[in-house]
């Protein structure tokens, strides 16, 4: 099977030529805040703790409401409607007088992107069929890793030429891009239940969807493991930088495992493709789990018995972690598509995207918690055996999908 298969739909092509703006946007975003906050305004460190809650919280309290709100909209129309939101948003960046009017833009931003993940979520399971699913959440996450290495690299080019607002402006445009690509898309058609979405309260909505996800089982186990994983990987992920200082590794060295991180992600992405419905989910997932697990286990244990990793290992393991990581969670989208009805797709979009944020706003402390009373590698071995049961979930209700 090809890498790049030929989709049923034309439009889901589109859909995901759309994506490369709409993330690239949101990447070289990322790089020119940091950059304004910390060499234009010199902010002092607890803003930038304030900037993770300003980008997180939105997910949490506003993301439910907008997966209801998607689920009663014309897809193509949040889609549009989120993608100019955004532009807008990150137009009046430039404008912000001072960190804390930046940290409002910057909530305001994100509460707007809340809107397009999950209706992106229920347009790729309109346009697909179920044998497709794989290969489509494997392009959709491959587009997002490549934006992940890509965005930075051209902001910090961009921001060695120009100050951070200018940067702005320009990334404005990306997301005007982004929403004329999706214009030119046709409406997406999909199926509704037999009661009128219109009719009843969005409180009704949140209340059906929490139904279906406490009934059906393999939404339960999808979404619990997908949340575990992405605490048992958040655990660490913030404690690379002080490990590779720890191994007396340069910046340049952390940098290189970072880009080798984002490229095993890539391919393991682009794998899942290759596979389309020949992957089982849950196997891949427990799989993939126990390989990255067991090596960022293997990593911490070095640091905690004072083990030196060379360049030449360290490379190779990292990249498997990376692989390991993109196989892992790509068949936690098809399964939550596979598993829903299409008129609460944008709904348990949404409620996956904020239980993935509570871990993004919550592993991190306690893994720095951890690390300051014990070491640096006991944070990693702790993430990795979270990821390792995970693993052991998984395999042992791999035929349950």
């Amino acid at each position: 099977m090809s890498v790049f298969p030929t989709f049923s739909h034309s439009d889901l092509r589109r859909l995901l030529i759309a994506q490369c703006p709409a993330d690239f946007a949101d990447w070289l975003d990322f790089v020119a805040i940091g950059a304004l906050l910390a060499f234009v305004w010199q902010a002092p460190p607890f803003v930038f703790a304030l900037l993770a809650v300003a980008m997180g919280l939105p997910y949490l309290i506003v993301g439910p409401l907008a997966g209801a709100v998607v689920d009663r909209l014309p897809i193509r129309s949040v889609l549009l409607g989120s993608n100019i939101g955004r532009a807008l948003a990150t137009a009046m960046f430039a404008f912000a007088p001072g960190w804390e009017t930046l940290l409002v833009l910057v909530a305001l931003r994100n509460s707007v992107d809340a809107f397009f993940t999950p209706a992106k979520q229920a347009a790729i399971q309109a346009l697909t069929d179920p044998s497709e699913r794989n290969s489509a959440n494997g392009i959709s996450m491959a587009i997002n890793q490549s934006s992940k290495v890509i965005a930075p690299a051209l902001g910090g080019g961009l921001l060695a030429i120009f100050a951070p607002q200018p940067v702005f402006a320009v990334n404005a445009c990306v997301s005007l891009g982004a929403a004329y690509l999706i214009w030119r898309m046709d409406p997406i058609d999909r199926p509704t239940d037999n009661s009128d979405q219109d009719q009843i309260s969005i409180l009704r909505q949140l209340r059906d969807a929490a139904r279906l996800v406490r009934s059906s089982a393999v939404l339960k186990l999808a979404m619990g493991l997908m949340v575990a994983s992405f605490f048992g990987m958040f655990f660490y992920d913030t404690l690379i930088a002080p490990m590779a200082a720890g191994l007396g590794y340069s910046q340049t060295d952390l940098g290189l495992s970072l880009a080798v991180i984002g490229g095993g992600g890539l391919i393991g992405a682009l794998s899942v493709t290759a596979l389309g419905a020949k992957a089982k989910p849950f196997l891949l997932i427990g799989v993939a789990s126990i390989v990255s697990g067991s090596l960022v286990i293997c990593l911490g244990g070095a640091e905690v018995i004072g083990l030196p990793t060379s360049r030449v290992v360290l490379g190779p393991v990292l990249f498997v972690v990376g692989v390991a990581g993109g196989l892992a969670f790509v068949p936690f989208r098809t399964l939550l598509q596979d598993h829903t009805p299409a008129h609460q797709m944008g709904q348990i979009t949404a409620f996956s995207e904020a239980l993935n944020t509570l871990a993004l706003l919550t592993a991190p402390f306690a893994g720095a918690a951890i690390a300051s009373v014990t070491s640096l590698g006991v944070a990693f071995m702790i993430g990795g055996g979270v990821t390792v049961v995970v693993a052991v979930f998984a395999l042992a209700n791999w035929r349950r999908a």
